[in-house]
């Protein structure tokens, strides 16, 4: 009978349809009615109903985790686990998952290349001048690639990813991870990275040593007219600090689909024409969702169901 299903949440505000129904067959789901992520206050209210939760960017803190007295996982729709207390997890024995699959990698790596683009090329900041009724083409001249150096920070798999894009297409790349030495491309010091590179691109994983990573004193290294990127996590950028650069023109345009708040609420930043902003949606790629929300589901129904191991588990 459906009240000895196990309950399950949803986090994310949509989910594959072919999937949310196979769920569907074996638990009892609810799902996120609203355009944003829930906040640790509505989680706290409500965490104590569930066994399994499919999680977005929810914050999963210790004060949240305290009031699941039935979770046994949380499954991540994605890479970074940032928002999930995974120590306290791994006392409350919850499971925590994600997708670090090679199709999301690239997905991502695909959209930075696209803000690269739009960035260098002026393609937002063109295409409003001209909604709004203006053909200033001089306006917009913008930079081929192959003159560029472009800079990655950090250079796992979504930053290598993007690095064999960029290969691909004749531009020349460095990068910064304290981590990784891969031979194929330049390693080099976080400061040579920013003083050398006319794009830089942050692939970084948020952590303790990456939050407010990149402040004043590294964003003052930058060129003069230079580019800076961001498909990783807005925390890792110093905002007040980013935000006199850019309106300085030390640097030329910031293209970002992350934020340190989401969604975000520094106005000022999102309304500067010289930043291109999207609404988190990097990894947003049809056949890359329809694999993230199959490891999900198997993740939830192999655990819960059948109580087999879950893939991919963090920890």
């Amino acid at each position: 009978m459906e009240e000895h299903r196990a309950r399950i949440l949803i986090t994310a505000p949509w989910f594959t349809d072919k999937y949310l129904n196979t769920l569907r067959k074996h638990f009892i789901v609810d799902t996120n009615k609203m355009e944003r992520w829930y906040t640790e206050d509505e989680l706290s209210k409500i965490i104590s109903d569930y066994d399994g939760i499919i999680a977005g960017l929810d914050p999963f803190t210790e004060n949240v985790l305290k009031k699941a007295r039935n979770l046994k996982i949380i499954a991540r729709r994605g890479i970074g686990v940032d928002n999930i207390d995974l120590e306290y997890c791994s006392k409350k024995n919850i499971i925590v998952t994600n997708t670090p699959i090679d199709i999301e990698h690239r997905a991502v790596a695909e959209f930075a290349l696209g803000l690269i683009l739009d960035a260098t090329r002026n393609i937002t900041r063109s295409c409003i001048s001209l909604k709004s009724g203006s053909w200033k083409r001089a306006d917009f001249l913008g930079k081929s690639l192959e003159e560029l150096t472009v800079g990655i920070l950090g250079f796992g798999n979504t930053g290598h990813a993007l690095a064999k894009l960029l290969q691909k297409i004749g531009v020349k790349v460095i990068y910064y991870d304290p981590y990784v030495n891969d031979d194929q491309f330049m390693k080099v010091t976080l400061e040579d990275l920013f003083s050398n590179s006319d794009v830089v691109s942050i692939n970084a994983p948020l952590t303790a040593e990456t939050r407010k990573l990149v402040d004043d004193r590294i964003l003052s290294m930058m060129k003069e007219g230079s580019y800076l990127i961001n498909v990783s996590r807005g925390e890792i950028i110093d905002y007040k600090a980013l935000l006199k650069h850019i309106r300085s023109g030390h640097i030329s345009s910031v293209a970002t689909d992350v934020y340190d708040i989401e969604p975000p609420t520094n106005m000022e930043f999102i309304l500067n024409d010289r930043v291109v902003c999207t609404p988190h949606i990097a990894a947003f790629a049809e056949d890359a969702f329809d694999e993230i929300d199959r490891i999900c589901t198997e993740n939830l129904i192999n655990l819960l169901i059948y109580g087999k191991e879950p893939s991919y588990i963090i920890g």
